[in-house]
């Protein structure tokens, strides 16, 4: 497995080159990214490389939306997977469980447009899933909207996730 410093160093170079042909290079930074990047603690490091690899997935998601829709929304399963396991971590960092969640709050809202621009009866069935298995997760980890964090209490040390 590729190490975070050299994986952050690889996204890193992708940006300052990216190109039109280089989708399939952020594909594959993507489906590499180091187990360490999702917590429990969050460094700067790490930081970088969640705010990288989300960023990375919507660039994909945008880029195949069109084209090949199913791929896409995979796109946006993964981001919604990887965020949904770092809420579920129970020795998470506080900051880094809320940054997830208010994420994948975007990400539901973005699946549901996406899926309602789409034709097929089947995207129109994959948005009730989307709105119920959301709703489902975050009454799961008593989410509360009012303050931004779970029901725990705040006592870890602070991150700044950008």
């Amino acid at each position: 497995m590729i190490q975070l410093d050299t994986w952050v160093e690889q996204i890193s170079t992708w940006y300052k080159n990216r190109k039109h042909d280089q989708d399939e290079q952020l594909q594959t930074l993507i489906l590499t990214v180091p187990d360490s990047v999702w917590g429990p603690e969050v460094t700067e490091l790490q930081s970088k490389a969640i705010a990288c690899w989300l960023d990375g997935c919507l660039r994909v998601f945008q880029g195949l939306r069109f084209q090949n829709p199913n791929q896409a929304y995979q796109y946006l399963q993964l981001a919604t997977s990887k965020l949904q396991a770092t809420v579920s971590q129970p020795l998470a960092d506080l900051e880094l469980q809320d940054w997830s969640m208010k994420r994948l709050q975007h990400l539901t809202v973005l699946g549901l447009e996406f899926c309602s621009q789409q034709e097929q009866d089947k995207w129109q069935r994959e948005s009730n899933v989307l709105v119920e298995s959301h709703v489902e997760f975050m009454a799961a980890h008593s989410w509360n909207e009012a303050n931004g964090q779970n029901s725990r209490n705040n006592d870890q040390g602070s991150v700044t996730l950008h």
